[in-house]
């Protein structure tokens, strides 16, 4: 089972609600503990269902709170961050030391607070719509829905040691401008478990 952890600003929910979506359609067993779900459902398909992901959105009182501590992460997605303060950005920096050896960071190099962490053995993949993030997205337009390219800018390892070249490739989604950045995490982490189709 692969451990998905998500935090920052805004965006969670629509992160994990992507990752989900994209899952259920090739047949995968999905288990969200966020703030939007029905708790007793999702609980019950531990119990269940085949579950092949979790997927976690991390409040900041899970962060500040520590209440995270004991999971491993194999990857741990970082949206938006707004102005933080240094003990949350300090308990953020304890969360990145819970991945996995060998897991993923992925994070908004666009965020409006950049944090300097230490991710060691740690294989850290950014995106956002400047030149020099591992993603980006190019030629975005919004027109009866939200086109993109989608673009891996240099080639990366997924979970299970294959590498994946650097490509470029037109979707169209649900959302508008703004929504890029949250398709740019879900779909590198898609990509990182070896799911991704589009």
């Amino acid at each position: 089972m692969v451990t998905i952890g998500i935090l920052g600003s805004r965006g969670k929910s629509a992160v994990a609600e992507i990752i989900e979506k994209e899952l259920i359609k090739v047949g995968k067993g999905v288990y969200i503990i966020g703030t939007k779900e029905d708790s007793v459902k999702e609980f019950m398909k531990l119990f269940t269902d085949q579950i092949d992901y979790v997927i976690i959105e991390i409040s900041r009182e899970d962060i500040l709170g520590k209440h995270l501590d004991k999971i491993k992460f194999d990857i741990l997605i970082i949206t938006t961050l707004k102005k933080e303060n240094e003990e949350l950005l300090q308990s953020i920096q304890s969360l990145i030391k819970s991945i996995k050896e060998n897991g993923y960071i992925i994070f908004d190099s666009d965020s409006i607070q950049q944090i300097n962490f230490t991710c060691d053995k740690v294989y850290p993949i950014t995106y956002g719509l400047n030149g020099k993030t591992t993603v980006t997205a190019s030629s975005i337009q919004e027109v009866d829905g939200l086109y993109f390219s989608y673009c891996l800018q240099r080639g990366i390892y997924t979970l299970t040691n294959s590498i994946v070249q650097s490509f470029e490739k037109p979707v169209k989604v649900i959302g508008n401008y703004d929504d890029v950045y949250y398709y740019l995490a879900a779909f590198t982490c898609l990509l990182v478990i070896g799911e991704l189709r589009i």
